[in-house]
């Protein structure tokens, strides 16, 4: 008989406890969750980040946010003499004026990374092009490899 006094007082303590646990606020009250209304709020309150491009953040309820990428490529950050470089991957060199315009795929080709160094200014000819130098050149021949080791988001 004590047994079973036993095991119905140990059944019902692990429900008092289940019931105490199952009545506590989730870790993420569902009000925070639906106070977010942006990524940046999205990834700093530690949701997941998709690997995408652009970046997408989940909440839990299923929502997902996009990082605004409406500044890059546009060519407003890097501009010189009237040049600006554009292009997802910053491969055309352009004038600051029919840079704000552009927009491009976002796909990476191993020469692009030539570009990072090169110098996007007005040519003889009156337009903005990339000054070819022999560095230029050289790389352009033999473009750097892309790094495998790491997946390639686009």
């Amino acid at each position: 008989m004590t047994k079973t006094w036993l095991l119905l007082g140990l059944a019902l303590l692990l429900a008092i406890v289940a019931g105490f646990l199952l009545s506590l606020p989730s870790q993420t009250p569902s009000g925070e969750v639906s106070a977010i209304s942006t990524f940046e709020e999205c990834a700093a309150a530690g949701y997941p980040i998709m690997e995408s491009y652009p970046e997408q953040c989940m909440t839990p309820d299923g929502r997902t946010f996009t990082r605004d990428i409406s500044g890059v490529g546009g060519g407003e950050d890097i501009t010189f003499n009237g040049c600006a470089v554009a292009g997802c991957s910053g491969q055309l060199c352009v004038s600051a004026e029919e840079a704000e315009g552009i927009f491009t795929t976002c796909e990476f080709r191993p020469e692009y990374a030539c570009y990072r160094e090169a110098s996007c200014e007005p040519q003889a000819n009156g337009k903005c092009g990339w000054t070819e130098t022999a560095e230029l050149r050289q790389c352009l021949a033999n473009p750097p490899a892309l790094d495998d080791s790491e997946p390639q988001v686009y």
